[in-house]
């Protein structure tokens, strides 16, 4: 008898420590990777946008090769960022299935145990074990210590139970999620498909356009993409200077509710970066706390662009037409850096405007400037 309770104490204590695997939800890197993945695909639709005006209106070869362009450069990081989203949900995917064959096994195993719990105690008590076990006492306090035994056999027995059947609703759950994040993936890997597509079609049309061109225009492109490429690089080694740098470095992408570089501009979202529209002769002023990197003046407009870097931030502010800083300066919030410049737009018509575009060091991305403007 006391081998069999004993033996039964032993089982139900094996079981003493329950599995404390959660029902996974969607982490949160794959959340703020979402996010991302909606704000590229609304830039990116904004620029299919503007390349279907610009063939309704009819606008030169060179605007629409520009703007399919765009929605070229648009569609390949919103690829990106999809890619980025899909190897999240697949990591998601192989750690749920982890956690539901540990989940399964351990389950399995408690039911397994509980069964010949049950067993033991069916015997004991078509037997009278217990009884003959209590009454063999040799004392008082023998007895006492062996009716606490079955007393906690009886509660770790129920306790088990309790716990499988917890555990089997939370496999349940997990195997629900499963089926979901599955789903999921299916999704976005069906929308990767379609946009590797649909790169490819815009990559066919950008050349076909720039086939049309003339000679003069074609000179003129290349030498846009060329100025591109300096502009590229220039950031990415002002990114590498600005390892070191303090100057505003409370300048984060949480930061919200900073004011127009262009007071009374407007701001137009294109991609990651942003055109800002003025008048003529409006103060452009720099956003944060920050210094001064690089100014570069553009010699085919005779604008400039100045490179601001805020904490590990490096932002740049292009087409200005004048500027009253110089390289190494530390500028304070709102102080006033030049002048907004000229533009011709689409149509021909005369404009004033500054780009502005926002660098992450670490990351090397470049992140959407109307989140810094948005109210916190």
């Amino acid at each position: 008898m006391t081998a069999r309770l004993l033996k039964l104490l032993f089982i139900i204590l094996l079981t003493a420590t329950p599995l404390t695997l959660s029902a996974q939800k969607s982490s949160k890197s794959v959340e703020d990777q979402r996010k991302r993945v909606e704000q590229y695909k609304k830039s990116l639709d904004n620029a299919k946008r503007e390349v279907n005006t610009l063939k309704k209106e009819k606008s030169s070869a060179h605007e629409q090769l520009k703007a399919l362009e765009k929605q070229v450069k648009m569609r390949e990081e919103y690829i990106s960022e999809v890619e980025a989203e899909h190897s999240l949900v697949e990591a998601e995917i192989a750690a749920m299935e982890l956690t539901i064959d540990s989940l399964n096994a351990t389950l399995m195993h408690n039911r397994e145990i509980y069964a010949e719990a049950v067993r033991i105690a069916y015997r004991n008590h078509k037997q009278n074990s217990s009884r003959y076990y209590l009454f063999s006492s040799r004392s008082i306090t023998e007895a006492a210590r062996r009716m606490a035994e079955i007393e906690h056999i009886a509660e770790s027995r129920k306790s088990l139970a309790d716990t499988i059947t917890s555990q089997s609703t939370r496999l349940a759950e997990e195997r629900l999620v499963l089926t979901a994040r599955s789903n999921e993936l299916d999704s976005v890997t069906k929308a990767l498909d379609k946009e590797r597509r649909e790169l490819e079609d815009d990559r066919v049309a950008a050349q076909r356009s720039y086939n049309n061109l003339s000679k003069r225009e074609k000179e003129a492109i290349n030498q846009q993409r060329k100025q591109e490429k300096l502009h590229e690089n220039a950031v990415a080694e002002l990114q590498k200077l600005i390892k070191n740098n303090t100057v505003g470095a409370n300048f984060s992408k949480a930061t919200r509710g900073l004011n127009l570089p262009v007071e009374g501009g407007t701001l137009t979202e294109e991609g990651y970066g942003a055109t800002i529209t003025g008048k003529a002769g409006d103060n452009v002023r720099t956003m944060h706390e920050g210094k001064v990197e690089e100014i570069v003046r553009m010699e085919r407009t005779n604008h400039y662009t100045v490179y601001l870097s805020y904490g590990a931030h490096l932002v740049t502010f292009t087409n200005l037409g004048s500027v009253c800083v110089k390289k190494g300066d530390v500028v304070k919030k709102d102080q006033k850096i030049g002048t907004i410049g000229r533009g011709i737009n689409s149509k021909g018509k005369e404009y004033y405007y500054i780009r502005i575009a926002v660098y992450e060091r670490n990351s090397q991305k470049q992140l959407f400037v109307s989140n810094f403007f948005k109210k916190k």
